[in-house]
């Protein structure tokens, strides 16, 4: 039987505090203490869901029933989530409207959304924040391989080091569609002390391989002035594990020092205050240095060279992410429909694109390491791929303004080489919007991986409900960005 909302608060609320107070402190692998973190922001959007959700619903269900004129009934949560619903198909169906007043409803549709999913923000902070009383009374990822059976795959990979040993294997936290080992192993010359191994996972959230990094890698590593991990081999048929129908890849490269910047939102985790001005000037530095690896150095990496951004490939792109979101299961959204006409309206915008440049592809503190003030390395290049400059430093947005102001993250990339004109404060804007609309996408594939049994575990259903949570609110904040920046020109 369902219990009272009050009572499943009361519930979730002593889940965080054993949490907090009984497992927290036992816990020792950066995997079981990623894993606590994570069970924790869940818990915390379920304590606000139940205490809030009646007084979130009439308030902004009051308004949400006026802009659509339907009848002003109680709104009770099930009724909100109809109003979004409703919400959602009429901006779906009037967005590209030629009627200003239909267009116009639309964005007062999606700024009471704003203002919504801003309230429900402001309530997770507070309970973020709650102090945790000792109590009275997460478990970490397993590794998919043993120490034996790396050992065993390393020793037929070089033959001439027959008494190679893996002294030990640990999982890195944080990896969403790969995972990640370091291992540090003895009884060889033919690789350093220290290595990581990026392996794929069964299921991930990208239909990409680990072995595809290792090219870009390679180039990115001997172009030099972006710091990256030195790639030492991939494998396009690993079988490292006792079970002979594994399948999958893998890449290998020396271990670099450091441990993870932030997060991908960085209002969850950020670099010390004091580091923040050193690291951002290293990242737009870093950033500047990339986008002029020569093209022709890529070669043999599987990235499409010859690849074209045009109003074609927009549309489709931007049609593609709103249409799978459509497909997926998870909350309505009227922020989508939107952005999706925002973008098909403005790619004048970003058309011509200029000269593209190789990017990272997912760019953010959750993919920088540092040691203290010094950025030792960028990682996790699945993503990369060819584009506009303009589209990577859209993405280090976020970033970039959690560690300095942007004007000055930009005066720093254009003094490191950087091309002026992929600063353009509109194309910037664009490939903001065009983020977060596939974040939406991205967190919302984590929600309905893990609601259809696909794919079940604690960092799956995180990316269905905090991540997703954060994408939307960052979608409607670049919405009203562009707004602003329109209402500014």
């Amino acid at each position: 039987m369902k219990q009272p909302a009050e009572d499943r608060a009361l519930y979730y609320r002593q889940l965080r505090r054993t949490v907090a107070t009984v497992f927290a402190p036992e816990l020792t692998s950066a995997t079981a203490k990623d894993a606590a973190g994570l069970v924790d922001r869940i818990l915390a959007e379920f304590v606000v869901e139940e205490e809030w959700a009646p007084a979130l619903s009439q308030e902004y269900g009051a308004d949400f029933e006026a802009l659509l004129d339907v009848s002003g009934e109680l709104v009770t949560p099930e009724r909100f989530v109809e109003l979004r619903r409703l919400a959602a198909a009429v901006v779906a169906d009037k967005a590209g409207s030629e009627d200003p007043a239909e267009r116009a409803q639309c964005r007062r549709l999606v700024d009471v959304e704003r203002r919504f999913l801003e309230r429900v923000d402001e309530l997770r902070q507070i309970v973020l924040s709650e102090e945790h009383t000792p109590d009275a009374s997460a478990s970490p990822t397993e590794c998919s391989v043993t120490e034996e059976e790396l050992q065993a795959y390393f020793r037929r990979r070089f033959p001439d080091s027959p008494d190679l040993r893996v002294t030990q294997l640990d999982v890195v936290p944080g990896g969403r569609s790969k995972e990640t080992l370091l291992v540090s192993l003895a009884g060889t010359s033919e690789l350093p002390t220290q290595v990581i191994v990026r392996k794929d996972r069964p299921i991930g959230l990208l239909a990409t391989k680990a072995s595809d990094e290792y090219a870009i890698l390679r180039a990115v590593h001997d172009h030099g002035g972006v710091p990256v991990a030195r790639p030492l081999f991939a494998d396009d048929a690993a079988n490292v594990s006792a079970d002979p129908g594994e399948t999958g890849t893998l890449l290998v490269m020396e271990r670099v020092r450091g441990e993870k910047a932030g997060e991908y939102f960085p209002d969850l985790a950020a670099p010390p205050e004091e580091y923040r001005h050193a690291i951002g000037t290293q990242l737009a530095t870093a950033l500047a240095h990339l986008h002029a690896v020569p093209l022709d150095t890529l070669a043999g990496t599987g990235l499409d060279l010859e690849a074209q951004v045009n109003e074609a490939s927009l549309s489709a792109a931007v049609n593609g992410m709103a249409a799978r979101i459509a497909e997926l299961s998870g909350p309505p959204i009227a922020a989508v429909p939107l952005a999706r006409q925002w973008l098909l309206d403005h790619i004048d915008d970003v058309v011509p694109s200029g000269p593209l440049s190789l990017l990272q592809g997912d760019f953010g503190l959750h993919n920088t390491l540092v040691d203290g003030e010094r950025v030792t390395a960028l990682v996790d290049w699945e993503a990369a791929t060819i584009g506009p400059a303009a589209r990577e430093l859209a993405a280090a947005w976020p970033a970039a303004t959690a560690l300095m102001e942007w004007p000055e993250f930009i005066s720093v990339y254009c003094a490191a080489g950087g091309a002026s004109e992929a600063t353009d404060e509109w194309a910037v804007m664009y490939y903001r919007v065009f983020f977060g609309l596939g974040a939406c996408m991205s967190s919302r594939t984590g929600g309905h991986l893990f609601r259809t049994g696909d794919k079940r575990d604690l960092l799956t259903a995180h990316s269905g409900l905090d991540a997703h949570f954060r994408a939307q609110r960052n979608l409607v904040r670049a919405l009203a960005d562009a707004d602003a920046l329109a209402g500014a020109g």
